[in-house]
């Protein structure tokens, strides 16, 4: 797998103190989510949960839709569509002036399940030039491995707005 020789220098960068102790928490993170199994995924589910309510602890409270916004980065919207007693489903949209000059909009459908504390992208749009970069998943492709990095991705997003200070 191609994350294994990041993880394999994240962990080194660590262990000569490189590391940051954000960092650390990443590369703790990554060393257990190595294999692309049923378990992995769920564990990422889990972690996704709780990084999501570090950034919307009060997501429940009711339907909304909120604009966060930190210093100097382009802003991010969440908008809850639809809430049950177990499950809240909503988008998370990050906004940005691509190299184009027009909007990109990494736009992610996200399932929160409050009984096991999971949170699990259900689908992800994104502009163009992000498709091509990211190459997330691949036209029609509805596989574990599939699922795994589009919720890795949604990890590394959330983690960058947690860093970034997004508040709203």
């Amino acid at each position: 797998m191609h994350y294994e020789g990041t993880i394999n220098r994240a962990i080194s960068r660590a262990r000569r103190g490189v590391a940051t102790p954000a960092q650390a928490e990443n590369i703790a993170l990554l060393k257990k989510l190595v294999r692309h199994d049923l378990k992995s995924l769920m564990a990422l589910y889990e972690e996704n949960f709780d990084l999501f309510f570090r950034l919307v602890p009060d997501v429940r409270t009711r339907n909304f839709e909120k604009q966060f916004v930190a210093e100097g980065e382009f802003p991010l919207f969440l908008t809850v569509v639809e809430e049950n007693k177990f499950t809240t489903t909503l988008l998370l949209t990050h906004r940005f002036v691509g190299l184009s000059g027009s909007e990109e909009e990494p736009s992610a459908k996200i399932r929160l399940y409050h009984d096991s504390q999971q949170a699990e992208v259900m689908s992800m749009s994104q502009g163009e030039s992000l498709r091509s970069f990211l190459s997330l998943v691949r036209d029609g492709e509805e596989n574990l491995d599939a699922r795994w990095r589009l919720n890795l991705f949604l990890n590394h997003w959330l983690r960058h707005c947690i860093e970034q200070d997004y508040s709203f």
